[in-house]
């Protein structure tokens, strides 16, 4: 495997590719990365790939499934979908 890389190496890396990208480097964080990255990876939990709560607590290294709970919020156009999913043709 590869060398392993400090917080403070990932964080000053983190920050050069936003820099890089255009994006302000003090806007965001590594949280904020690691809190898209659940939050898209639960969206994305269609067909093929389908990821559980618990194997997004493995990959996040949450030692309790109530700190992984956190992501598993529902905003409104995730309800809308839901209620169309149940009309019911007359």
């Amino acid at each position: 495997m590869g060398q392993r890389i400090d917080p403070r190496g990932l964080h000053q890396i983190f920050k050069e590719v936003l820099q890089n990208a255009g994006l302000p480097p003090h806007r965001f964080t590594l949280h904020h990365l690691r809190h898209t990255f659940a939050t898209l990876l639960l969206r994305s939990n269609v067909g093929p790939s389908k990821v559980d709560i618990r194997t997004l607590q493995e990959l996040l290294g949450h030692e309790s499934l109530a700190t992984t709970s956190i992501y598993t919020h529902v905003d409104l156009e995730q309800k809308k979908l839901a209620i169309e999913t149940l009309r019911f043709e007359s």
